[in-house]
């Protein structure tokens, strides 16, 4: 599943009725409900607020005036076919005059979330280690040039020796002891679930 960063929004025309996407970050049902309501408030002229929330177990979409399935279904399913979680889609129509029929509206609604889509940034769990490694000052290079190239450090504590937190998705102490002559082993920590941008 993949999770979005952060807000993003777009814009589309069709036939002068404005439809203006956007995705929330949102970790429960309340926060879906707090965001929708400020978009109600910044657009309260708006003709719909159409909304489809995934949130773990839960997915829901609402219409909201639209003609049935043709608003929130279609936004649910762009939701679907990206994989995302944890996300709260709203598009906010502005009726143009033009009446658009059942198709065309699921269309418009369609492309408004996927042009969203298109603008937004995602992260993707993924399971880490963490660890930390204790190494003298004459190995220290050879071991910091090894763990940028197959591990994320997060922290660096220079003393009488140097301590070095990192994380990575493989064991590296066959790394380790090859390049200290077998006087270092890494000390697993625990394992922790980082959020990586894609």
């Amino acid at each position: 599943m993949l999770h979005l960063k952060k807000y993003a929004e777009s814009e589309i025309e069709i036939k002068k009725s404005r439809f203006i996407g956007m995705l929330f970050p949102v970790r429960n049902e309340q926060e879906a409900r707090d965001y929708l309501a400020m978009v109600r408030k910044q657009h309260p002229n708006a003709s719909h607020h159409c909304t489809a929330l995934i949130c773990g177990n839960i997915q829901r979409s609402n219409d909201d005036g639209e003609p049935s399935g043709t608003a929130g279904l279609p936004m649910l399913e762009c939701l679907r076919h990206e994989n995302l979680d944890n996300v709260l889609a709203v598009v906010v129509r502005y009726f143009g005059g033009t009446l658009l029929g059942t198709g065309g509206l699921l269309r418009a609604y369609q492309q408004s979330v996927n042009e969203t889509i298109k603008k937004a940034t995602f992260t993707q769990p993924v399971e880490m280690m963490e660890y930390k490694v204790t190494v003298s000052y004459d190995l220290y290079n050879k071991i910091d040039q090894m763990l940028r190239k197959n591990a994320m450090i997060t922290d660096t504590d220079f003393d009488n020796e140097i301590t070095i937190h990192f994380l990575c998705s493989e064991d590296l102490t066959q790394k380790f002891q090859a390049i200290s002559s077998g006087l270092v082993t890494p000390e697993f920590i625990q394992t922790r679930i980082i959020e990586q941008t894609i």
